[in-house]
């Protein structure tokens, strides 16, 4: 499909219903608090406390403004270690790749062995020790293959993660009841359960320089009227990466597991990047057991200059 196809086949079958880019600044909070109801557990300021701020995206990444209101602390802590971890250590090389600022600054990497490390303070710094393959340099092509792996991770908690913050940046509350089964499966800490198979992850990698300042994130819902498409599909944007995925409903009848969707066309796409064209993958993150692969980060350079090792901290 050309880009003017997809961004046809978006406008004819969906709504969108939210949208936002958010880094640092103002917060701007969803829902207005007055009447505190949990739009995951349904319990009230009777049942459970709302003393926590709950981040509608996760600080980790690069989200600091969009606050939920209407989620409880025990919601949010059950969220918090029961799939945000897993996401967490899905997205570190993204998020080194992009230089994401989270709740800690941008993560810092280490190999199991301790030989290779890369940090972050006024310029990223590269560590390794003599003998390693952390990094390949091609001075033919002015290129460096930083050879990462991503931290040991559920595929499945990855997904509910994704679909969580898509539940989370819903304003208008009349749209929840239309995902009440899917919150339901979000809650439930067995990660052998799944409503939607496969779980497809599409990705976009746009090469060059970070593109997304802050996390870019929209939600569009199937319009009335329409067939033969998922209720509804979230796109996330971070650093350089863009994931889309199909939100479950129960409204669905299962057309989610079955419809091939094209990638919403990003603006990088529709201008022209200079920096060459967007990378597209997808992943099956229906997986229910820890993994763990390879992730190869490539740079580029304009020279390499030479130091004296006495100026280099050692690993």
């Amino acid at each position: 499909m050309t880009i003017a196809d997809r961004i046809a086949f978006f406008e004819k079958n969906f709504d969108l219903i939210g949208m936002g880019t958010y880094s640092r600044g103002d917060k701007h909070f969803i829902s207005d608090g007055e009447v505190r109801l949990c739009r995951f557990c349904q319990k009230d300021e009777k049942g459970t406390t709302f003393g926590n701020e709950s981040h509608a995206i996760p600080e980790c990444l690069g989200n600091h403004q969009l606050i939920l209101l209407d989620e409880c602390d025990n919601c949010n802590t059950f969220f918090s270690e029961k799939l945000e971890d897993h996401l967490d250590k899905f997205t570190k090389p993204y998020r080194i790749a992009g230089q994401i600022v989270g709740k800690k600054g941008i993560p810092n990497y280490r190999t199991n062995n301790k030989k290779n490390r890369i940090e972050f303070n006024d310029i990223p710094t590269i560590k390794s020790q003599v003998g390693e393959e952390f990094f390949v340099v091609d001075n033919e092509n002015n290129e460096i293959t930083i050879n990462l792996h991503q931290e040991p991770h559920i595929p499945l908690g990855v997904y509910k993660a994704l679909l969580k913050i898509a539940i989370s940046i819903i304003e208008d509350k009349n749209e929840l009841s239309a995902f009440r089964q899917t919150i339901l499966w979000l809650l439930n800490p067995d990660l052998t359960l799944s409503v939607i198979k496969p779980a497809l992850l599409l990705q976009a990698f746009v090469p060059g320089p970070r593109p997304t300042d802050g996390v870019f994130v929209s939600l569009f819902r199937r319009k009335a009227g329409i067939s033969g498409v998922p209720y509804a599909v979230f796109v996330i944007a971070f650093g350089n990466v863009v994931f889309q995925l199909v939100v479950p409903s129960h409204i669905d009848n299962g057309v989610s597991m079955t419809c091939q969707l094209p990638f919403l066309p990003s603006p990088f796409e529709i201008a022209g990047w200079p920096y060459g064209d967007l990378k597209f993958s997808s992943y099956d993150l229906s997986g229910t057991e820890k993994i763990s692969r390879e992730f190869p980060l490539v740079y580029s350079f304009d020279q390499m200059v030479e130091v004296a090792p006495s100026t280099v901290k050692p690993c």
